[in-house]
């Protein structure tokens, strides 16, 4: 039998009070079955395996009996791997969760240390959802406008069916519950989301958004950098530089007149040397700028270039451990009848999970939970890396700019001073010093020109930075809308499959309900929260009971029989007797279980909870704990 995955299996129930378990079952692959008289605590397991899965119980719905108890742990298999979770039984909602990569008799021998704690909703750190939503293989999908991202929570109420929820309704009641989360919700679990559409559609939000911010920075600077109402450019740049130039070399070159008229007239006076010691200053700081922003810039280039080296490395690492709890189950352990390097016969003294070689032994539970561990560690090691790079190349193109503007005034400065060295003045002559201050002003205009350089330079990079993200955002668009196709042909095709199967339950129903028997459409809505056969919505309470079990069990047996399905192939169900559902109806509900379980292509897992199990099906093979009295019930606190 080939497991599809997401694949979410109940492996052990444990629930404790004042350090003792007072509920400790194992589960088992298929049709589970937890029997016993009305309000011998039933319903009260269920809702602990769906508040131990991430489930939220809202304030005041707790049992009486479940509200005494301190803690539930539960051990999962996802996707194969091994996990223990553990919430503390609380009264306020949106409670945090325990993880443990291991199984719960492990987690007994262990620290607290060795457990993770993650909280109901992210923030600065990630929520339990989002682990989870890892170890299933699930994608954390985004919806509506404030960008709201699926939970657990959500996803557990198209896994639970529950007593308190209406039978008129898909959904588990929740309070503030949104229509399109109900439709993101269906849609997923339906296997219409891939894994392309989820990348492009957040690269795109992150395109988006770096595009608006390089077009907000260029129309920044051409509105703050305009001559004469026209944006500046390259070629107004070079214009300017040769007037200047011109104007500089003929103000110099009268300046060398007067000179010549000063030492001819054989004046004695000389200027001051202020004006030589104040360029000098002047080129030594802007040196020292120019040489510690090289400096920066090479460290920066450095810390960039390592970065990203981790970060690949992070990925290599990521993909061999995903690879390789594949290789631990699928190969095991090599023999050889043989040495590889003499041919000598090997000896058969087996270790027990060991090599047969080197008699070493290991354990390949224990590598799976490492490895499921560290794909966690290196996944958001991975993420922070990478917000770290984002920051360090935008400080390296600040860096750079600042650079080609030092090095410009740098330049300007050194013309500066050379012609301070050469220039004597005269406080009895105002023409000269008038000359030396035209002088200044021009040098002055030389240096605005080196920053509207940098400015153009820069808007030359940002405009190459937009074109880019436009071309991206071109490219995402095409993928998104070609992934967009193949999920709505996805969703057709998987709807198509539940409504087949809800149409065999309806059809082997006893007869009780005649538009079951001659049903020929099934219609459900997520949105909407409501389901229809052959165009009606209203019948007995007893027939739209089980038509919501028949749809819920057809969702999960679909999904069970093609892999297309992100549906996580596990159903939690406490209504198969519910609103005076008479006792032959649901035993017959509850034979078509098995029979459609046994013959179904993966692994999957379904827990039932009845007051009135069919004889057939009241064996170890099917049951899960006791047959449960008023005098032994399910939570043993007496």
């Amino acid at each position: 039998m080939t497991q599809f995955n997401p694949n979410l299996m109940i492996r052990r129930l444990k629930v404790v009070k004042s350090g003792k378990a007072v509920f400790d079952e194992y589960f088992h692959r298929g049709l589970n079955i937890i029997r016993g008289q009305n309000s011998s605590g039933k319903s009260t397991i269920m809702d602990f395996l769906y508040f131990a899965l991430g489930g939220d119980v809202e304030k005041g719905h707790w049992r009486e009996a479940a509200a005494s108890c301190d803690s539930v742990i539960v051990e999962i298999s996802a996707n194969s791997r091994i996990v223990t979770l553990m919430r503390e039984v609380e009264e306020a909602s949106f409670q945090p969760m325990r993880v443990f990569y291991g199984t719960i008799a492990e987690a007994d021998n262990a620290n607290l240390g060795a457990w993770e704690t993650y909280p109901f909703k992210r923030g600065k750190k990630e929520s339990f959802s989002q682990v989870l939503f890892r170890f299933l293989g699930l994608p954390e999908i985004e919806y509506g406008e404030a960008n709201s991202r699926l939970t657990m929570n959500q996803v557990l109420r198209l896994i639970y069916s529950d007593q308190m929820s209406s039978v008129e309704r898909i959904f588990r009641s929740v309070s503030f519950d949104l229509a399109i989360t109900r439709q993101a919700v269906g849609d997923l679990l339906c296997g219409a989301y891939s894994d392309a559409y989820y990348k492009a559609l957040l690269r795109r939000r992150d395109v988006v958004a770096a595009l608006q911010q390089v077009r907000s920075s260029i129309q920044f600077l051409i509105k703050s950098h305009k001559r004469d109402g026209r944006p500046i450019t390259i070629e107004w740049i070079e214009a300017e530089g040769g007037r200047l130039e011109k104007e500089i070399a003929e103000t110099n070159k009268r300046i060398e007149e007067i000179e010549r008229e000063i030492f001819d007239a054989e004046f004695t006076d000389r200027l001051s040397l202020n004006d030589q010691e104040t360029a000098y200053s002047r080129v030594v700081a802007l040196q020292e700028k120019v040489g510690a922003a090289e400096e920066n810039i090479t460290r920066l280039s450095l810390q960039i270039a390592d970065t990203d080296k981790y970060t690949a490395s992070i990925e290599h690492k990521l993909d061999q451990l995903n690879q390789s709890n594949s290789v631990v189950e699928s190969i095991g352990g090599l023999a050889f009848d043989f040495c590889p390097s003499c041919f000598a016969p090997v000896e058969d003294h087996a270790v027990e999970e060991g090599c047969n070689l080197c008699k070493s032994s290991h354990n390949a539970e224990e590598t799976r939970k490492r490895v499921l561990k560290l794909i966690n560690e290196y996944a958001r090691q991975r993420d922070r890396a990478n917000n770290v790079q984002t920051e360090r190349r935008a400080e390296l193109r600040a860096r750079k700019s600042e650079l080609e503007e030092l090095k410009g005034l740098w330049k300007n400065a050194g013309k500066h001073y050379e012609t301070a060295l050469r220039t004597p003045t005269s406080e009895m002559r105002s023409r000269l010093r008038e000359l030396n201050r035209q002088a200044g002003y021009l040098y002055r205009e030389q240096e605005e020109l080196v920053f509207f350089r940098s400015v153009v330079e820069e808007m030359s990079a940002l405009s190459k930075e937009r074109e880019s993200f436009e071309s991206e955002l071109n490219h995402l668009d095409a993928t998104i809308d070609h992934e967009k196709g193949k999920q709505v042909a996805r969703l057709a095709l998987a709807r198509t499959e539940i409504e087949r199967e809800i149409l065999g339950f309806l059809h082997q129903d006893l007869a009780r309900q005649i538009t079951f028997e001659g049903a020929k459409e099934v219609s459900f809505e997520f949105d909407a929260d409501r389901l229809s056969v052959n165009g009606e919505s209203f019948f007995s309470a007893s027939s739209m009971a089980y038509l919501r079990n028949s749809f819920f069990a057809s969702f999960l047996l679909a999904a069970a029989n093609d892999e297309g399905f992100l549906h996580p192939r596990l159903l939690i169900m406490d209504t198969v007797e519910d609103k005076g559902m008479e006792p032959e109806r649901s035993m017959n509900f509850q034979r078509l279980l098995r029979d459609k379980s046994q013959n179904a292509k993966s692994p999957h897992q379904i827990i039932i909870a009845t007051s009135m199990i069919a004889p057939e099906l009241d064996n170890p093979d099917y049951t899960v704990g006791e047959a449960y009295t008023h005098e032994n019930k399910t939570l043993d606190i007496a």
